[in-house]
């Protein structure tokens, strides 16, 4: 057998010294005759393409931030009816309810919200907060690239303090007992939260969050061009990413990137302008913008799924670093993501079983005592309808189970037990978490979330099934 195989052996390699060598002419097909401008055309879209898909997920942030810039500082725009001038508050004066300002986002419950676009062009803004107490409250401030900071009670302290926010190019002095928070671009976007602490608390929140005051130069809605809707599906989004990119500073690690995206035409060191675009560019841009929204629309169907509670991610969310593609996603299925140290969530879909959570049927979460989520702030557990990502009207009007509210019930061993069921429940001892008959998803939040949650060692209770199988 081994003599077969060194016989045939030798014979290819006999071959391969003896025989004339084949020529690249002979084992290709002849190649189609194409004009100079047909081969350049092609190595255009080539090119095109791949630098603009990087560009796309890049830029992803920047321009669908500036669309909702637009929307919200244009009175009647927004579909959720948010409005303020640039530099001032909006104010979300309720919790969040069934088809409110967040519906589709799987909203939080438990916390007043209030927003503002900045424009710090002109130089910087000042916020003014409260002593806020035992109140726990944050402000998220991101940059239009989604890269977020945080200050507040976790951060910063709950004490009354002064914020001077400054653009990137800003060189001033900042005042002795003032925190400077430097955003990377010129413009940005402030999400405030503040905690209620059930329904009768609501007025003294309100209080609390319109204590905060902001200060700033004002302009009119109408100097600014905005991106509409369509921007994200079409070539004006590459005009306002190079709009973007000629008037904010890059890190200096994406130079590289940068002159590959000036070779086609949509750099920081080039006057975008599609309608001189050779063919070949303009059909790359275009399939770039094409693949990555599709990309960005069918990533959750890639992600792993799990048994029962999700795990904390691995990936940070609010500061990505160079991983565009993460940050685009994130802002593509939400808005912006909070530091894992501010808020973690830990989602499930699934009962202990592996069974998708269907409110047909009745549920039951047990925290043994002294064993409630850990959390410095608060935890909330909210469950939602999975087919709208809202939460579920009810007649209690109840939309989380969370350790601020006042009346939480406990049996007489200590453990807190969650009921989720579409009936209220026969025994007295147990906090019912009302749902309907559709599909379900239950969310467990942790503000300001204890080592263990951030580690990873914390795992919830599991969601067991209550009825006969």
């Amino acid at each position: 057998m081994r003599s077969h195989a060194l016989v045939l052996y030798l014979a290819l390699i006999s071959g391969a010294v003896f025989c004339a060598p084949q020529t690249v002419a002979q084992v290709q097909p002849a190649a189609e005759t194409r004009s100079p401008a047909d081969i350049i055309a092609h190595r255009q879209e080539a090119i095109a393409y791949s630098v603009g898909l990087q560009a796309y997920f890049y830029g992803y942030p920047v321009v669908d931030y500036l669309r909702v810039m637009r929307e919200q500082i244009n009175e009647g725009l927004d579909p959720n009816g948010v409005y303020a001038p640039v530099n001032a508050f909006a104010y979300q004066e309720d919790l969040a309810a069934p088809g409110g300002l967040y519906a589709g986002r799987g909203p939080n419950s438990s916390t007043l919200y209030f927003t503002a676009w900045l424009d710090l062009s002109q130089g910087p803004v000042r916020v003014q907060t409260p002593d806020t107490g035992d109140r726990y409250y944050v402000l998220t401030w991101a940059d239009l690239y989604s890269e977020v900071q945080h200050t507040g009670t976790r951060t910063t302290g709950s004490q009354a303090q002064t914020l001077l926010v400054a653009g990137p190019d800003w060189e001033g002095e900042v005042p002795e007992g003032t925190e400077l928070v430097r955003l990377r671009t010129h413009r940005g976007y402030l999400l405030g939260r503040v905690l209620v602490n059930g329904p009768e608390d609501l007025q003294a929140a309100r209080s609390v969050m319109r204590a905060i005051e902001l200060e700033g130069p004002t302009r009119n809605a109408a100097d600014y061009d905005l991106p509409k809707p369509g921007a994200l599906t079409s070539l004006d989004f590459f005009e306002y990413l190079n709009r973007f990119l000629r008037g904010n500073p890059r890190l200096s690690e994406e130079a590289l990137l940068m002159a590959k995206m000036d070779q086609v035409g949509i750099g920081p060191s080039v006057d975008f302008q599609a309608e001189k675009l050779p063919q070949g560019l303009r059909r790359g841009l275009e399939r770039a913008i094409a693949d990555g929204q599709r990309i960005l629309r069918e990533s959750p169907q890639a992600a792993p799924s799990h048994t029962g509670w999700s795990t904390p991610a691995s990936e940070t969310y609010g500061s990505y670093g160079f991983d565009y593609f993460r940050r685009a996603m994130v802002e593509y299925h939400g808005f912006l993501g909070n530091h894992p140290e501010e808020t973690i969530y830990l989602s499930a879909l699934t009962d202990a079983a592996g069974e998708p959570l269907q409110g047909s049927r009745r549920y039951e979460i047990v925290f043994p005592a002294g064993a409630l989520p850990p959390a410095e702030a608060f935890w909330a557990l909210n469950v939602y309808d999975a087919r709208t990502v809202d939460l579920i009207p009810n007649t209690l009007d109840r939309y989380a189970i969370s350790d601020r509210m006042q009346n939480l019930r406990f049996r007489d061993d200590g453990s807190l037990v969650v009921r989720l069921q579409q009936v209220s429940p026969e025994e007295a001892d147990v906090n019912w978490l009302p749902v309907n008959d559709g599909p379900l998803f239950v969310t467990l939040r942790f503000f300001a979330p204890a080592p263990e949650v951030l580690q990873g060692s914390y795992v919830p209770p599991p969601l067991r099934r209550l009825d006969a199988q």
